[in-house]
């Protein structure tokens, strides 16, 4: 059926557009949105975006097609898939000046189908709105690019905030008196709209309440428990909105007063509101963007917290009495608020909770429950985790939830659907601008947990699979195990033996130590040697409790450090092993007897077995203060010009080492400048003084104080390796491309010498993709005049070196 598909459509492609002229018909479109329709619709999409149905037929055509519905559809439907398909980086420059009357047709067609009004359009009501919300992602997608950003932007502007409830509205602008009175305008256009063209009162009015009407469908759609392809749609928008300070600034207080991720807790799009919640109570100031510190977010909670007391001593004293005095670390929890509200009748919440700005009323102006209300306002008042304690207590070890959870399992699926309903993950994006180092620093981790996950789950299953974990005759909760595999062994025993105090200001023990013992007896010398080999000190087991039938109950991982016994070939092997902390503290709290049921110990490919130690750096960077230069955060988190973070060389000064070979390469090398000048006679090392564009003159002057310690240089540069050489000595970001062969390696190791010699008290750091790469730098580098004391190459590969120094820690600790 899709090669069925797929032929009509390339028959029709054939016919009106990829023969020698196009034959523009609006009916073509109808044909082909028909063709769209049923289960092989992706396929049939995929085939158009093929035969470049967009470019060649649909966009040429804009002017004649603007007025069908079918066409507007069509268009959102292509860029839809280019966007799922990676191509952002060339989809919008199809379009030049028209992209803005195209963004402005599908929202006035998505603005029809939501009032109900009747559409020209192929498709049912509700696919619209899931195809012009899947349009909305790839444009906040995309706020880079500059028609997409002055088309879509105005959406997400301050005028969002006559939706929000006015106490809090207030309480944002405290101390920002910019933005009061930039409000303060704002409610100024409303008051003289009379005097503007109706054209501009329907835009302003589309700008302030089209993002509130989404989210009004959105909550219906929750309560009615229908419609889940575009709840989900609606979700990711949200998440995408508030995870870019440009659309987070306005949208993230109409979502927080609302309680949006709050009132979409549901187990089907669950993952996706908790990730809309952790986005919008991110530790960062929603107008300023300043990142706020661990200590900086603590007061924030502190303060609404006395808030609370202030405004609960003033509205019911009597009443409340038992708030007022407690201390603010119990009010952070919801149980605990809503066991000292218990006291409030329904009215007296109800009054509270306007007092307090805590939002009465649904989307539709319908008054909560007390049941709901209640849930929502102590959701309200909950202690917000900074990132630094959240990265704290995240193990690096995945366990059953995340292996085999919906998100891993999903993304085994992911690109398969044959419908239009594209899936959504609930997964951090790289592809979109962040918040703060820490932001991005957890977006990473997040991901590099789920895709260790997915391997170490293969593994899992294979291995179990391959045990037959069976049930013993005189317990049925028991197991024993039929079959066997070379890499996974049935745990004989495993002993808790050490767990050591939580250090000051952490609730996790220090560490956590246990007594492993599994059995080789039965096994070959082959395979028993393959364990002693390969489970060395650092290495990483994986420990599950596998249930008879083959499921697996739970997961944990545990790091060798050290091997108890000196048992050779057959028999026990006993190791002591480093448990995760912050697995372990939960563990211990959930009462679970987790440990006693591990059954299985699990050992992996040291090639796909290093994700611990890279999940581990990622969140000791997360505990940690940002260290990102101030240069270059704006560039690292995607907000303003990159160019900015790249040194001038106007009007500087740069020593260049041994760079030069002589005078007439300085002068080569410099060929664009009005002129060299030579304070005296050329000499190496020398020091370039830029002038302040082309038109001045080079001056070039010889470095007494590097001179006896550089070894001259053979080479000669092009000017615009040169170029390079000068731009990498200042500080700022230098990026170095070309082919194989142009002499990137050779650019590289005179930078290196040209910052030794001219920063000896600076420490240099070389990272390369591949050990061989590494080793191709570190020989010309050893050739340089640089004491080899001050070389150290970390990793492996250091026995491919020629020569006989040895340069890795411990060869340092030797010389």
């Amino acid at each position: 059926r899709k090669h069925t598909e797929s032929t009509g459509v390339d028959a029709v492609a054939q016919k009106h557009w990829l023969g020698k002229t196009v034959k523009w018909s609006t009916s073509v479109v109808t044909e082909i949105m028909h063709m769209c329709m049923g289960d092989s619709a992706r396929t049939t999409v995929q085939a158009l975006e093929r035969l470049q149905y967009l470019e060649l037929y649909l966009w040429p055509n804009f002017t004649c097609g603007r007025s069908n519905d079918d066409y507007i559809v069509s268009v959102l439907l292509m860029l839809n898939e280019k966007h799922e398909q990676g191509l952002q980086s060339s989809m919008w420059q199809i379009f030049s000046n028209d992209f803005g009357e195209m963004f402005d047709d599908a929202i006035a067609l998505m603005i029809r189908v939501m009032q109900g009004m009747a559409c020209e359009t192929t498709l049912d009501a509700w696919t619209v709105r899931s195809i012009v919300v899947r349009f909305l992602v790839a444009c906040f997608s995309s706020i880079e690019t500059a028609c997409v950003r002055d088309a879509c932007m105005p959406l997400v502007g301050v005028s969002l905030w006559h939706h929000v409830t006015p106490i809090v509205r207030d309480r944002s602008m405290e101390g920002v008196a910019q933005l009061r009175k930039f409000w303060k305008h704002e409610c100024k256009k409303w008051t003289v709209s009379a005097k503007v063209s109706e054209e501009e009162a329907v835009r302003r009015t589309r700008d302030r309440d089209f993002v509130p009407e989404l989210v009004r469908d959105l909550l219906r759609c929750v309560r009615a428990g229908e419609h889940d392809v575009f709840v989900v749609g609606v979700l990711e928008l949200l998440i995408d909105l508030g995870s870019q300070l440009a659309t987070r600034r306005y949208v993230n207080l109409l979502l927080d007063d609302w309680k949006v991720a709050e009132l979409c807790a549901r187990a089907s799009y669950g993952e996706l509101a908790q990730r809309l919640r952790n986005v919008v109570g991110f530790q960062v100031r929603d107008v300023t963007g300043q990142t706020l510190t661990a200590s900086e977010a603590s007061d924030r909670n502190y303060q609404r917290l006395v808030d609370l007391q202030l405004v609960a001593f003033e509205k019911l004293p009597d009443e409340l009495d038992a708030l007022i005095v407690a201390g603010t670390g119990r009010l952070g929890i919801p149980h605990e608020l809503n066991g000292l509200l218990k006291v409030l009748s329904f009215e007296q919440l109800l009054e509270f909770s306007q007092a307090v700005g805590v939002r009465t009323q649904d989307a539709d102006g319908s008054v909560y429950d007390e049941e709901q209300l209640r849930r929502l306002f102590c959701m309200h008042f909950e202690a917000r985790t900074s990132v630094e304690d959240r990265a704290r207590g995240m193990s690096a070890y995945p366990d059953e939830q995340v292996l085999f959870g919906s998100v891993v399992t999903a993304s085994d699926a992911y690109g398969r659907a044959s419908s239009l309903e594209y899936p959504v993950l609930a997964l951090p994006k790289l592809g979109l601008q962040f918040l703060s180092v820490h932001d991005y620093l957890l977006r990473c981790f997040e991901l590099l947990q789920i895709e260790s996950a997915s391997d170490i789950s293969s593994d899992i299953q294979d291995a179990v699979g391959r045990m037959q974990p069976q049930a013993t005759f005189e317990n049925s909760d028991e197991v024993h195990f039929e079959g066997w595999t070379r890499m996974a062994l049935p745990i004989k025993s495993l002993t808790i033996t050490d767990v050591q105090r939580p250090r000051v200001g952490e609730q996790e023990p220090s560490c956590v130590r246990a007594d492993l013992i599994v059995d080789l007896s039965g096994f070959t010398d082959v395979i028993c040697a393959e364990w002693d080999a390969s489970v060395r000190p650092r290495d990483v087991l994986i420990l599950a409790a596998a249930r008879a039938g083959g499921s697996v109950a739970y997961v944990r991982g545990c790091k060798v450090e050290a091997r108890v016994d000196d048992t050779e070939g057959a028999g026990e092997r006993q190791f002591r092993v480093l448990l995760d902390c912050a697995q372990y503290a939960q563990d211990i709290a959930s009462s679970k007897g987790v440990y006693d049921k591990l059954n299985v110990a699990i050992r992996r490919r040291p090639q796909a077995n290093n994700f611990k130690s890279v999940l581990e750096t990622v969140r000791a960077l997360m505990a940690a203060p940002p260290r990102v230069p101030k240069w270059l955060e704006p560039t690292f988190l995607g907000y303003g010009d990159p160019s900015a973070a790249c040194p001038k060389l106007a009007s500087t000064t740069v020593s260049f080492g041994d760079t030069f070979v002589s005078a007439d390469h300085v002068r080569a090398s410099f060929a664009e400048y009005a002129g060299v000048d030579f304070v005296d006679s050329f000499a190496s090392p020398c020091i370039i003084e830029y002038p302040g564009d082309t038109a001045g003159t080079v001056r070039v002057q010889s470095s007494e104080a590097q001179r006896r310690n550089v070894q001259a240089n053979q080479l000669e540069f092009t000017p615009m390796q040169v170029r390079a050489i000068g731009q990498a000595m200042l500080p700022g970001l230098t990026l170095v491309v070309g082919p194989p062969g142009t002499g990137k390696t050779d650019v590289a190791v005179q930078i290196v010498s040209n910052l030794y010699h001219a920063y000896p008290r600076e420490t240099i750091l070389l990272i390369t993709h591949s050990n061989q790469a590494l080793n191709q730098l570190f020989a010309k580098i050893v050739d340089l005049n640089i004491e080899p004391r001050h070389l150290l190459r970390l990793g492996h590969g250091e026995e491919d070196l020629d020569g006989d120094e040895r340069y890795s820690r411990a060869g340092r600790i030797d010389s």
